[in-house]
């Protein structure tokens, strides 16, 4: 059953055991239906919610410029003596043990998933379930996960021609490969440029080449906290409202907001070059003087014409270094149960609203995408939550009309 954590909320932290549930059984009256949810059964979830003390999770990234499929992690840590020896996995006997399988229950790539009052902030696999004996101390179980970008890092493609397609079809191919067979918990976006009909060489990584994709678009790809393959169009601008404002005055409050103003930011230089291309440059020379030449370069970009490739090489400058809020923390202590039920279910991708009261007078509101969110969750602290962002515009649906949504600009969109 779930447990309370004061000042957060009810928790809930659950591992497959191996055992199946409801599975299909010949002259049960329920059980014996033919049906394809019965046949195959569900998996059996244990729950270990009392045992743990300390809860750590992270997916996502901290800046735009780090690789974005970067499996999101979850660790936890139990305590053996709460649970009266039943986390040791050399124990047959324990209740977790898998009757089906004659191996422990609890173990490597089992299934694990973290909720708050039913909403899940994690979904994943175990990677890695360490018990540490302590003489005349507790017996520790330290249990680390992955969620299911870790699939990806397996997967092998196999030599194949491609067609000349958006994005998000040639991440669906890419996923629905044999030799990739991802799970069917998708959410994949359109995408906004089209990908070249490149070959794919023999023992390609499925992770690196969707890593490829990304670049070409320059959205995102993660498995969102319910556990869903996500891809995302390019990043810069939304149409959706943020669904979480916070201030140090009002709105959601927040314990830390950290200003990035760096020079390593500006990229002044950008050249991009297609497979069969040449490169194509855009640069800004009067920000060259001032900051020397600060370049990236794709070299194998998959985009499938030079003049796609010169409007990617335009989207990554970055002249001039701008102040923005990059770091955001709250604690859950410090929110009401509203509040809290609104931090827990925000998403990688989702815009948030952040003002900040200045010393000389006045405030400075900054609207944002999150990249990443960090949280720790323990008996004592309750849970504390990290946003990383990046610039976010937010469009407007054009209204005819209207005296200021009714002009075409570039915060005014027809969709």
């Amino acid at each position: 059953m779930s447990a309370t954590i004061v000042q957060s909320g009810s928790y809930l932290l659950e591992m497959g055991t191996g055992n199946l549930l409801n599975v299909f059984t010949l002259n049960s009256a329920t059980l014996g239906v033919l049906d394809s949810d019965i046949l195959e059964g569900e998996p059996e979830f244990a729950d270990i919610t009392s045992y743990a003390d300390t809860i750590t999770y992270r997916r996502g990234r901290q800046r735009v410029v780090d690789q974005q499929n970067q499996a999101g992690l979850l660790n936890f840590r139990m305590a053996d003596n709460v649970a009266g020896g039943n986390l040791n996995p050399l124990y047959s006997g324990s209740t977790f043990w898998s009757a089906s399988e004659g191996v422990p229950g609890l173990a490597p790539m089992r299934p694990v998933r973290l909720s708050r009052s039913g909403v899940y902030l994690f979904k994943g696999r175990v990677t890695s379930y360490t018990y540490e004996y302590q003489l005349g101390g507790l017996d520790e179980v330290n249990v680390h996960c992955s969620d299911d970008q870790l699939l990806l890092g397996q997967a092998v493609l196999p030599a194949a021609a491609t067609l000349s397609q958006l994005s998000g079809a040639r991440v669906t191919a890419i996923l629905d490969n044999a030799a990739v067979a991802y799970p069917t918990s998708r959410s994949i976006a359109t995408g906004t440029v089209t990908l070249g009909a490149y070959a794919i060489g023999t023992d390609t990584s499925a992770s690196s080449y969707l890593q490829r994709v990304v670049e070409a678009e320059q959205g995102r790809l993660f498995v969102s906290r319910s556990g869903v393959l996500t891809f995302q169009n390019r990043i810069g601008s939304t149409l959706a409202a943020p669904p979480a404002t916070f201030s140090d005055a009002g709105d959601i409050p927040y314990n830390e907001v950290s200003i990035d103003f760096d020079q390593t930011n500006v990229v002044n230089r950008a050249a991009v070059t297609i497979e069969g291309g040449t490169e194509q440059v855009s640069a800004n020379s009067a920000s060259q003087l001032t900051y020397f030449v600060q370049a990236v370069g794709i070299s194998d970009s998959l985009l499938s014409t030079n003049a796609q490739a010169l409007t990617l090489a335009t989207y990554l400058l970055e002249p001039y270094p701008q102040p923005r809020y990059s770091r955001l923390g709250t604690s859950f202590a410090l929110l009401t149960d509203p509040q809290r039920t609104t931090v827990a279910a925000l998403e990688i991708g989702d815009t948030i609203q952040v003002t900040k009261a200045m010393l000389a007078g006045g405030s400075i509101t900054q609207t944002l995408a999150i990249e990443g969110i960090d949280a720790t969750i323990t008996v004592s602290g309750g849970h504390a939550v990290t946003l990383y962002t990046s610039p976010q515009v937010v469009l407007n649906f054009l209204i005819l009309n209207d005296p200021a949504y009714g002009i075409l600009s570039t915060t005014n969109a027809l969709s």
